[in-house]
């Protein structure tokens, strides 16, 4: 997805608000470095997440903080923590679990700080989730991707935010009921509230995929051309590729990656139009 104007208060107010996190005094270095960057940008040519990730580096090194969203993140898996047993009886009790444990992953989307259609604190989540799970899905390619997954040996799933990741062991033990393996993959190096090995461990992923590799970078979303080359040959392997949130379709969009089935809460009007989709909206969307 290329990145476009629209993006560009959007990523400047997270700057400011992730420096707020760990030195409120470096606001306006992190922000002037920040417009640096995108006034030197050609942005016809750069993906949105490419973009976001040259930012983001930036500002980490200004703040001095290599993870400035660490208690964010603490916070949002024992908020999801506190729900998950009544989330788990609802998905056990529907008619078709994997629907019900997929919309349940992707409300928990909204486990997102620093933009206007986010939360200001994660303890939040636990009064809101029910609304978010009845809105539906605006857009529901399951079914096809229910035939992929019953033939599928290999499903790489590309997780995003912490919080909404406890809510995923759920769909992981509904879609590894089909039949295929499930490999995990997290963050090489702590960006935004991504999921990184240690946060993996911390909420017991390990015992849900098969397996759990790390993209091995530092990036919004996944670089294909700098991630790690066991990530690289797990993805050209698969036989589909389950990928979580915004920046992983913003990155993976302009990648002959297939098939992709992207699970998102459409958190801005670019990223719903790339997707088909209104905004503020739950989507399930297979590209084969």
């Amino acid at each position: 997805m290329r990145f476009s104007p629209e993006c560009v208060p959007c990523l400047l107010n997270r700057v400011i608000y992730e420096t707020e996190l760990v030195g409120p005094d470096k606001v306006a270095e992190a922000l002037s470095a920040s417009m640096g960057i995108l006034s030197q940008t050609d942005w016809s040519h750069r993906n949105s997440a490419e973009v976001a990730t040259m930012v983001h580096r930036k500002v980490y090194q200004i703040s001095g903080y290599d993870d400035p969203y660490k208690d964010l993140k603490k916070r949002s898996d024992e908020a999801a923590e506190m729900i998950f047993e009544r989330i788990e009886r609802f998905v056990k009790s529907s008619k078709d679990p994997l629907e019900a444990a997929a919309l349940c992953s992707i409300a928990g989307n909204v486990l997102d700080f620093g933009i206007d259609v986010g939360f200001e604190r994660p303890e939040e989540l636990g009064q809101k989730f029910d609304s978010l799970v009845k809105e539906g899905l605006a857009i529901n390619d399951l079914p096809e991707a229910r035939k992929i997954l019953a033939k599928a040996g290999k499903v790489v799933y590309l997780l995003d935010n912490c919080g909404e990741s406890v809510f995923d062991r759920l769909l992981v033990k509904e879609v590894k009921a089909l039949g295929p393996k499930v490999i995990g993959v997290v963050k090489g190096e702590p960006i935004l509230t991504d999921v990184t090995m240690e946060d993996a461990l911390r909420v017991h992923l390990d015992r849900c995929f098969d397996e759990i590799v790390s993209t091995e970078e530092f990036a919004v979303g996944v670089d294909l051309k700098r991630a790690g080359q066991r990530l690289r040959k797990e993805i050209k392997e698969a036989d589909l590729i389950i990928a979580k949130g915004m920046a992983n379709l913003e990155s993976l969009s302009d990648e002959n990656v297939r098939p992709v089935l992207y699970l998102l809460r459409t958190k801005c009007e670019p990223v719903a139009k790339t997707i088909g989709s209104r905004r503020n909206a739950n989507v399930a969307k297979l590209f084969v």
